[in-house]
């Protein structure tokens, strides 16, 4: 047996198997039994079996080919969902193209009909938080070709699938644990307001404040386009009163926790060494920091691309029906890197 070409035929006859339910055994399909998905995957792996992707396609009339469209590849996140996107491809037969958006609308069109000419069978995309119109995405469910949206919601977009990290909840915890710790002026510092991939942070900042009897003070809220000059000013605006700002910070993402300490140090502002901070990310950067942020909100970014991959193919195989709109969400989990020194401690009143 070992001189011959490992064929899902071969395996098939010597397991008494219809090559169908070889085929379908290595692809997971949950109408077959687990007992013989196993066998299936054992004999397979002891045989040193690799699928004929140029024979798949030629089968399946498809590219075996996901396309995805991302902003910005630099974003730890959007790296670490990749991971898991492209683990969960490979799995399911599947290569990946990733194109840059750059968080430009131009440039997500322009992607967009890069992937459409290279015939992917299904796309994924995190939108730019320029996009408003959906016509060049539009355009793949018009041919047949599913798209997926992940991590930032298309709210304009109502009828579509998508895969979103419950930011709500991570931004509700993340509020309410530096409320317990005392604090009273807990700031918020969101990305770009009218985008709307931003709101539910937002609403779950709020709705902690409300829940913990905290009175919302406007003063306390700012936004920021991402850009360095904008970044700098809402900064500037959080902490313009030294008496009365904010003892707490929660943010979009970490950087913007990052942008907010050297900024606070460069001018000795007297908030910089007791400043508590929660924000998205968890980076690992802060394993290496002498003086850490006190916890941080780690949004589970790979969970997130495994789960947009599975409902991809899920759509392309015919599994999950176009129309019936799946909307799958991730939660958050917060990570606390507080010294053991001073863990249980609170704010002084």
């Amino acid at each position: 047996m070992e001189n011959k070409p490992v064929t899902l035929k071969l395996i098939a006859k010597e397991l008494k198997l219809s090559i169908s339910t070889v085929s379908k055994s290595l692809k997971d399909y949950p109408r077959i039994k687990e007992s013989t998905k196993l066998r299936v995957k054992e004999l397979a792996a002891r045989l040193n079996f690799t699928p004929d992707i140029s024979a798949l396609r030629l089968r399946d009339r498809k590219s075996r080919i996901i396309g995805i469209i991302l902003p910005n590849l630099s974003d730890h996140f959007f790296t670490r969902s990749i991971y898991g996107m492209e683990r969960l491809a490979t799995t399911n037969g599947y290569n990946i193209i990733i194109s840059q958006s750059h968080d430009k609308f131009e440039l997500e069109v322009t992607a967009a009909a890069t992937l459409l000419g290279s015939r992917v069978d299904g796309l994924i995309v995190a939108i730019s938080k320029q996009t408003s119109d959906f016509t060049h995405l539009d355009q793949f469910e018009k041919i047949g070709i599913p798209v997926v949206y992940y991590t930032r919601n298309p709210s304009f977009n109502l009828n579509c699938h998508k895969v979103l990290g419950n930011t709500h909840q991570g931004c509700y915890m993340a509020t309410e644990y530096l409320i317990n710790r005392g604090h009273k002026r807990v700031a918020y510092l969101g990305g770009p307001k009218m985008v709307n991939f931003s709101h539910d942070r937002f609403s779950g900042y709020i709705n902690a404040l409300k829940d913990n009897g905290i009175p919302f003070n406007a003063e306390h809220v700012a936004y920021t386009d991402f850009d360095d000059e904008n970044t700098l000013l809402a900064i500037k605006n959080l902490f313009s009163d030294p008496e009365n700002g904010p003892t707490a910070l929660v943010a979009f993402k970490e950087k913007l926790l990052f942008d907010t300490i050297k900024f606070l140090r460069s001018i000795e502002h007297p908030a910089h060494k007791k400043l508590e901070c929660i924000g998205f990310g968890n980076d690992p950067i802060i394993a290496y920091l002498s003086s850490p942020p006190i916890a941080s909100i780690e949004e589970n970014p790979e969970s997130l691309g495994e789960q947009a991959v599975i409902l991809l193919v899920k759509l392309i195989n015919g599994d999950i029906s176009t129309n019936d709109y799946k909307k799958v969400i991730v939660n958050c989990n917060l990570k606390v890197h507080e010294s053991p020194s001073l863990a249980g401690t609170k704010l002084a009143e």
